[in-house]
């Protein structure tokens, strides 16, 4: 073969090699997601773990652990308003260092509004923040400015780790 036919040769090749591969892996079923049959969880319960003693059996299985207690409401009040005031004493920050920008690049919408979701651990401290726009008052450029500010507001300790959802129109 000519070496410039060469190339485009094993080119080719290539190509049918991984087109056939992936037909292949394609015809596959897909893996059921439902639980395994049970003469399958009972072979594969024999082969794990031996066989329990006669007086085990009549024993109750321990229960699953129980999800965490609800955070009581005065608590969560609490700690949104203190993220709250936290958040305002940064508007002027938020203000110069990200709406300035944007409203001298583009001058409309006039205001845009973002939804904090903050999460503070049991000293008051912020673990991690997400902002979100409201659709029809977005301004894409402000909120990533918004998300590049480093985490660091706090709120009194609440004892546990409490996360909330405050609204916050700017300017």
């Amino acid at each position: 073969m000519q070496k410039e036919l060469m190339t485009p040769a094993a080119i080719l090749l290539g190509s049918v090699v991984i087109a056939t591969g992936l037909y292949l892996g394609l015809q596959r079923p897909a893996p059921s997601s439902g639980p395994p049959p049970a003469g399958a969880e009972a072979a594969a319960a024999s082969v794990k773990s031996p066989p329990a003693p006669a007086d085990a059996q009549s024993q109750p299985h321990p229960a699953p652990a129980a999800a965490p207690p609800a955070l009581p409401r005065e608590l969560y009040k609490r700690v949104e308003a203190d993220a709250v005031k936290a958040l305002e004493a940064r508007r002027p920050q938020f203000l110069k260092r990200c709406w300035e920008p944007s409203v001298r690049k583009n001058p409309a919408p006039p205001r845009a509004k973002y939804l904090f979701s903050m999460t503070f651990d049991e000293s008051g401290k912020e673990i991690a923040r997400g902002i979100s726009e409201v659709r029809g008052m977005e301004r894409p450029d402000a909120a990533q400015c918004l998300r590049m500010i480093p985490l660091g507001i706090g709120v009194p300790p609440p004892g546990t780790r409490v996360a909330v959802e405050i609204e916050m129109v700017l300017p």
